[in-house]
């Protein structure tokens, strides 16, 4: 009987190995760390499970570095905040002169909310009181958030140039900064949790700016922080800094691929997260506001094949 079990577990192991080297095995180009590695962990987590893909992170020095290895079909998956695919797109902002033309979107997932805070006690009110004042400029390692310090001024009809800059190389650098003293604005996320820590470690705590929604203003923002838009976040308990009702920058976050990635391979990858909808809402806050029903949303841009495919066949198209 005991050789019986074994030989019955040697022939599990067996069928076991010999599915999972039967997997197609497809990258997804990431971060070290930060919002985009939590999101691509928990789509690789679940794809890889639920799924007869094994769908493996590659981690590269930040989402400049990985577009034009997916644009070149090194990689198959790549992921940013729409206004980064914007630019990749159009050869504009950080991708300035180069246009990515082989990048196609996959999926249109959860929504980031981001705005300006200052300290409830600066005397700082609306942006353009920010003229003089010190601003993060920079972010070396972070590049993107020039783009969005940098519309912040500019809904309130400012540039860094009408700022004290200071130089920071991080987000988190300047969030220190900050709760030094040493900066007089922050670019935070709302909801998120380390705002709960600012809020304590400054004098009088935080507060958002709210940004101006009118035409002018609207359009200057966008014009440096394209596929954003403005939208209002009304105060609730987990909102630290949020005080009143407030305008501020809204934008989508893309799973995307190559024009050429196999139409089949995409095609499961966004079945198996539309059907999945629970699992990934599940893996982090940062899912809170994903929907299935949002995936096939029209960003302006063309849609991977094999993704319309799907989203065709159950009506989302």
């Amino acid at each position: 009987m005991k050789k019986l079990s074994l030989a019955a577990v040697a022939a599990t192991a067996a069928l076991s190995l010999a599915g999972t080297a039967s997997a197609q095995i497809v990258g997804v180009a990431t971060t070290k760390g930060g919002a985009t590695a939590q999101v691509s962990n928990a789509i690789a987590k679940v794809v890889s499970l639920k799924s007869d893909l094994e769908l493996r992170t590659q981690v590269m020095g930040g989402t400049q570095q990985y577009i034009p290895v997916v644009n070149a079909g090194e990689i198959a998956f790549g992921l940013s905040n729409l206004p980064q695919y914007t630019m990749a797109k159009t050869g504009t902002g950080l991708s300035a002169g180069k246009k990515y033309d082989n990048l196609r979107i996959a999926a249109t997932m959860m929504v980031f909310r981001v705005g300006p805070i200052v300290t409830r006690n600066s005397g700082i009110n609306k942006l353009s009181d920010m003229r003089g004042k010190r601003a993060p400029a920079g972010f070396k390692a972070s590049p993107l958030f020039n783009y969005i310090v940098g519309a912040f001024l500019a809904n309130g009809n400012l540039t860094l140039e009408d700022t004290k800059k200071v130089p920071v190389i991080a987000l988190r650098q300047h969030w220190s900064l900050f709760k030094q003293g040493k900066i007089d604005i922050i670019v935070g996320a709302v909801g998120t949790g380390v705002l709960k820590e600012i809020n304590v470690a400054v004098k009088g705590g935080i507060k958002y700016l709210s940004l101006d929604a009118s035409d002018p203003a609207v359009k200057r923002t966008v014009a440096l922080y394209p596929g954003s838009y403005l939208k209002e976040v009304k105060p609730a308990k987990p909102l630290t800094g949020v005080l009143e009702p407030v305008n501020v920058l809204h934008f989508d976050y893309l799973l995307w691929t190559h024009k050429d990635a196999s139409n089949e391979t995409v095609y499961k990858v966004v079945k198996t997260m539309y059907e999945n909808e629970k699992d990934l809402r599940s893996s982090s806050p940062l899912w809170r506001s994903h929907s299935s029903k949002r995936m096939s949303k029209d960003q302006g841009f063309e849609i991977h094949p094999g993704a319309m495919k799907f989203y065709k066949e159950v009506g989302a198209r």
